[in-house]
């Protein structure tokens, strides 16, 4: 779902632009800046299988090793992470699975988790009622996630289990640090099994564009002809049926989306959007384009619209 209202749309203007491609190329391709080839599935397994052993068994270690957390409870691994490592080692070129995500995405519910419960141990009653602490965590993080665009399922758990696991609740604010350690040490995972036959991530921040627009000078009008025979109502009326009819025998609309053949450019307007129709669309792309046309729809004046 493409919300007409993110973060980013405020703060993406502050973003630099990608840079990657500049860096030496051993060390960029393990940032996700390398192009990848088709591989064989059984080549793809195998990278899912070490990937999401080594994350996990890197975890598990960290936490059991005597740490600063071994003094606060700290349990052996998250549990919300065994579901962060299916997305991140299988699903890594899904939008949820991206680094910005993993690690906001779980840091603000495991926040917004903590607080509630604290609020509930207040008093009597509310720690009789951890399970209403539970339900109102997940609800805030969810919204909270989708307005910070940075939607990461395994997320959900990060929020619940301060309300719903007595181990988790006896870390108090140690939980947080838990939370920043365990994302930074599977993503880094992720970004050394994830990059030897594919590609992780797809992007840090967004696939949108970012940094401040270009102001482009506008183009000097062309001269109008010395003279142009005016067609009447009824040739304009024969011509607009007749293009119509042209242009929907040609194009091909899917997910609001119009695929013009011989097109050679990409037209978003608040009402369409027109791609060129040998132009690859994934889904990263489709969803972009329909969030650009829905950003140019919202700007459009109700009393503008056509009769």
């Amino acid at each position: 779902m493409v919300f007409k209202f993110t973060i980013d749309d405020v703060v993406n203007k502050h973003i630099p632009p990608n840079r990657l491609d500049r860096l030496p190329n051993i060390i960029g391709r393990f940032l996700g800046a390398h192009k990848t080839t088709p591989k064989h599935d059984y080549l793809i397994w195998l990278e899912i299988f070490l990937g999401s052993f080594c994350g996990i068994a890197l975890i598990e270690g960290v936490f059991k090793s005597n740490t600063a957390f071994t003094a606060h409870n700290a349990p052996l691994i998250i549990a919300s992470y065994g579901a962060s490592a299916i997305l991140c080692f299988n699903a890594s070129q899904a939008p949820l699975a991206q680094p910005r995500n993993v690690l906001i995405g779980h840091f603000i519910s495991a926040l917004i988790g903590i607080c509630i419960q604290k609020l509930f141990s207040l008093s009597e009653r509310g720690r009789d009622n951890y399970w209403a602490s539970g339900a109102l965590s997940v609800a805030v993080a969810s919204v909270a996630m989708s307005i910070l665009n940075c939607v990461h399922p395994p997320a959900g758990a990060s929020a619940l289990l301060p309300s719903a696991d007595e181990s988790i609740r006896a870390m108090s604010w140690w939980y947080l640090p838990a939370h920043l350690v365990s994302s930074v040490l599977i993503i880094s995972v992720a970004l050394i099994t994830g990059n030897i036959i594919r590609k992780y991530p797809v992007y840090w921040w967004t696939p949108a564009p970012v940094g401040k627009a270009k102001v482009e000078p506008e183009p000097e009008p062309a001269p109008a002809p010395a003279s142009a025979p005016v067609p009447s109502e009824e040739e304009n009326k024969l011509s607009s049926s007749a293009k119509a009819e042209s242009i929907s025998s040609s194009e091909d609309v899917k997910e609001g989306i119009t695929s013009v053949p011989g097109l050679k450019y990409i037209q978003i307007s608040g009402t369409e959007t027109l791609v060129p129709a040998d132009y690859d669309l994934d889904e990263l792309t489709t969803e972009w384009l329909n969030e650009m046309r829905n950003k140019l729809q919202s700007l459009i004046p109700k009393n503008d619209s056509p009769v």
